[in-house]
């Protein structure tokens, strides 16, 4: 219960561009390339922010 808050308060301080696509990642189990094609942005951007987005909740929260 207590990590389930910290993730949830982890990931809504996330940047919106990386939340976004970190949701889609995770929770809709979408794939780079339907996320890139959904928000009209390039597959690299789509790794970046996921790649950044993974880093802050590593720092925060630990490897999940």
């Amino acid at each position: 219960k207590e990590f389930m808050d910290k993730l949830e308060r982890t990931i809504d301080a996330l940047p919106e561009k990386q939340k976004e696509v970190f949701l889609l990642s995770r929770i809709e189990k979408k794939k780079y390339k339907e996320i890139a094609d959904q928000l009209d942005i390039s597959v690299k951007a789509v790794e970046k922010r996921m790649h950044l987005a993974l880093v802050v909740i590593r720092e925060k929260i630990g490897n999940i």
